[in-house]
C-alpha cells in the first residue's frame, strides 16, 4: 500500500525498533481510574487527524509525565511558578509495563530526517506535522505499533502507542499523583510552589 503524504514505508521500517517497557508512566486524571490504559481519539501531537484510532502516551520518568501532562507551557516567561494542589490532586500515576516488545518507529535524535519527515514532528508545538506522519505509519506500516521519542520538555524517552498494540499493555499499579516519591523532589527541582487558589 502506497504512504500518504509521500513517506516511504522502507524508510518508516528502517526506524523500527523493538522496544519492551519494563516501567513507563502515565498521568491520568482520577475520574479514569477504572480504565488506567484506557484511550480514545482526541486531538495530540501523534492522533489520527480524523479521529480513526487512539493513542496512548507514557514517559520514562513521572517528572517528564508530569511536564507533557500537568505543567505543558504554563510557567513560559513566568518569574513566579505557581502550581494550584488541585492540578495535582485531581490526578494518578500509572504504571504501565508491556507484555510482550512494540515494534515503534524510533524518532530520537536524527530519526526525523532519516525517514524524511520534518523535525516538528516530535518537538514543534503545532502538531499538524506528527499527526500527518502518524496517518501516514498507521495506514502503510501495519506493524508499527507507535512511536518512541524525546520529550520536548525534559528531553527523556516519551512512547506513543497506536489502540491496535494496546493488548500487549498492562497496568502495574496505581497511584495518586500527589503521593507519588518522586513527585516533591520534581516540583523543588524546577522551583514550583503549589498554592491552594485556583489556576
Amino acid at each position: 500500500m502506497p504512504a500518504p503524504r509521500g513517506y516511504d514505508p522502507a524508510r518508516i521500517r528502517g526506524r523500527l525498533q523493538a522496544v519492551n517497557l519494563s516501567s513507563f508512566f502515565r498521568i491520568i486524571g482520577k475520574q479514569h481510574a477504572d480504565t488506567p490504559l484506557g484511550a480514545a481519539p482526541s486531538p495530540s501531537r501523534f492522533s489520527n487527524p480524523a479521529g480513526a484510532y487512539a493513542v496512548l502516551y507514557a514517559a520514562e520518568a513521572v517528572r517528564c509525565g508530569f511536564w507533557e501532562v500537568v505543567a505543558r507551557d504554563r510557567f513560559t516567561r513566568r518569574s513566579r511558578r505557581m502550581l494550584p494542589l488541585a492540578d495535582i490532586e485531581a490526578r494518578l500515576v500509572v504504571t504501565l509495563r508491556s507484555t510482550r516488545p512494540l515494534w515503534l518507529v524510533d524518532l530520537r535524535g536524527d530519526g526525523p530526517i532519516r525517514i524524511g519527515a520534518p523535525t516538528a514532528v516530535a518537538h514543534d508545538t503545532n502538531h499538524a506535522a506528527g499527526r500527518a506522519l502518524s496517518a501516514a505509519v498507521h495506514a502503510s506500516v501495519p506493524e508499527a505499533d507507535g512511536f518512541l521519542y524525546r520529550s520536548r520538555f525534559t528531553g527523556e524517552a516519551c512512547v506513543a502507542v497506536f489502540d491496535r498494540a494496546f493488548d500487549r499493555l498492562e497496568s502495574v499499579q496505581v497511584a495518586p499523583l500527589a503521593e507519588h516519591a518522586d513527585i516533591l523532589d520534581m516540583l523543588d527541582e524546577y522551583d514550583i510552589t503549589l498554592t491552594t487558589a485556583p489556576g
